[in-house]
């Protein structure tokens, strides 16, 4: 009679709203399920991208992006030695104990068929024998052949056939896996330093630890003009006399050598050879924990790295020997002018890296099979790489 149907009490135009709003609720849940479950893993993947830690060195100065995070374990094959030594995880990943829970070397033979990389030591790299030969014909797709070297062109050729190599491990920016003897890092925030204690800790003027006399880029004969023109310089190791306090000075990691450099006020860092990125621990301990100002042939190759032009002295800036030796004398014995070249020590910090640290770079790396199958490459040539207009060592004959 003009009233809708009742059920159980209920009309029908009642239950048609009560069904829509428990529609309404059902996808109100799914919908708070998908934001609660979905979105804060999204969150996280963002996260582990993009943010960096807070964790800080011992000078709370230094912000340090987050280790990869682990995928799979790596097995490196070194299929030479270093220098007639082993290559072992113990040695080589002791800058980065993190990654030893994912990442190790091995030099047995029996491990090749498993391994994700397998790498060379050019100076031990011996191609000629059956070992390469197998090394070569049994090589597996996404298992990269490493080249690995410390040494600059002129004193070390890269000996493997052509595409034989897939990634370079060096001391060059540009190399598949830097691996560089040092560098620098700009402070989160500057810090205090005394340089007065600094000034009052120096007692001497110049000194130069060296095995290598005779070098293609003549670095003795500039060390010995300089002497020549009255400049105090105390030579130690094959070149000079033997050093008081220590059995010998190959050691750069001695603590008697940091003992028998720290007074001295400058440095001769003049690398054996002058080649692109080639810089080698000599420099970078130079201004680290020896407190010294180095003395270089060539501000470029310092340049190139990122080196804060006030931290050193370049021989070439000048434009005569006696500009340089004039220059020198100065920083010696003023103060202020001494002292200007350690300012960067509140701003900046030494990294010493020693040639192994790409290792810890290579072992990460390792860890994406996808990537390194879906990027191939090889190095039609590697000694050209490694040779072609990399090097200088003229520049000396200028000042000669």
């Amino acid at each position: 009679m003009g009233h809708k149907p009742v059920q159980n009490g209920i009309s029908t135009c009642t239950w048609r709203y009560l069904g829509r709003f428990v529609t309404i609720g059902v996808y109100a849940a799914v919908a708070l399920f998908l934001w609660y479950t979905l979105v804060p893993t999204r969150s996280k993947e963002r996260g582990a991208i993009t943010l960096k830690s807070d964790s800080r060195d011992s000078n709370n100065d230094l912000e340090v992006s987050p280790a990869p995070v682990h995928t799979k374990n790596v097995v490196i094959y070194a299929a030479t030695q270093f220098f007639g030594h082993p290559i072992t995880t113990e040695r080589f990943l002791a800058t980065c104990p993190d990654v030893q829970n994912y990442c190790r070397i091995t030099q047995d033979e029996s491990e090749f068929d498993n391994s994700d990389a397998v790498l060379f030591h050019n100076a031990d790299y011996r191609g000629t024998n059956e070992k390469y030969k197998k090394l070569e014909n049994q090589r597996k797709p996404g298992v990269p052949y490493i080249l690995w070297s410390l040494e600059s062109p002129s004193n070390d050729n890269f000996r493997p056939e052509s595409h034989m190599i897939n990634w370079t491990m060096t001391y060059r920016t540009d190399a598949d896996v830097w691996a560089p003897y040092g560098t620098m890092v700009k402070r989160k925030t500057p810090i205090d330093f005394d340089l007065n204690a600094l000034w009052d800790s120096k007692k001497k003027s110049a000194t130069w630890l060296a095995s290598n006399c005779f070098t293609q880029n003549r670095r003795f004969d500039l060390i010995k003009k300089m002497i020549d023109k009255g400049f105090e310089i105390d030579i130690w190791g094959n070149c000079g006399k033997q050093a008081p306090q220590c059995s010998g000075v190959d050691n750069q990691e001695s603590p008697c050598v940091l003992d028998l450099i720290k007074p001295y006020k400058f440095y001769l860092s003049i690398e054996n050879s002058n080649c692109k990125d080639y810089v080698t621990e000599k420099f970078w301990k130079a201004l680290n924990d020896r407190m010294t100002i180095p003395i270089v042939l060539a501000r470029k190759y310092y340049k190139d790295l990122g080196v804060p032009d006030s931290s050193y002295i370049a021989i070439d800036d000048f434009g005569t020997f006696d500009e340089f030796m004039t220059h020198i004398k100065k920083v010696n014995s003023d103060k202020a002018t001494y002292l200007s070249y350690h300012e960067w020590r509140k701003d900046w910090k030494v990294i010493i890296g020693s040639g192994f640290s790409g290792w810890c770079t290579l072992c990460n790396k390792l860890q994406d099979k996808e990537y390194i199958l879906k990027h191939p490459k090889s190095y039609k040539d590697v000694a050209w790489w490694h040779s072609f207009e990399m090097c200088n060592n003229q520049i000396a004959s200028k000042y000669l």
